[in-house]
């Protein structure tokens, strides 16, 4: 059994798994174009929903995850900023498949 976190570091080994995205070797230029483009397409989708729920969440996560993306300080940060998006929605970061947000199910998945 692990000994238990301390706190300064109590949530740090539950990240490391999920966030630890350094061995991953950038992304080359098509697969970064599409990436950006359903990227933007998914925050676009939802900062409209956002618009219409004005006020009742003070919490913007469409928001964090885009000024994060935009406030990347190089192209390798940005790429597994995107790496690590797509992998936490479940979907393939290098397709021309356009996402269905009719499909609800999809959409509270993302």
């Amino acid at each position: 059994m692990a000994p238990p976190a301390s706190p300064l570091h109590r949530h740090q080994s539950s990240l490391e798994g999920i966030l630890y995205f350094s061995s991953q070797p950038p992304l080359d230029p098509s697969h970064r174009d599409c990436a950006k483009r359903r990227f933007d397409q998914i925050i676009n989708h939802f900062e409209e929903d956002e618009g219409s729920r004005a006020g009742r969440d003070k919490y913007d996560r469409v928001k964090l995850v885009s000024l994060t993306y935009e406030h990347s300080t190089n192209e390798t940060s940005k790429d597994r900023l995107l790496a690590a998006f797509f992998a936490f929605a479940g979907l393939l970061i290098a397709t021309d498949e356009e996402i269905n947000f009719d499909d609800l199910t999809r959409r509270d998945e993302l």
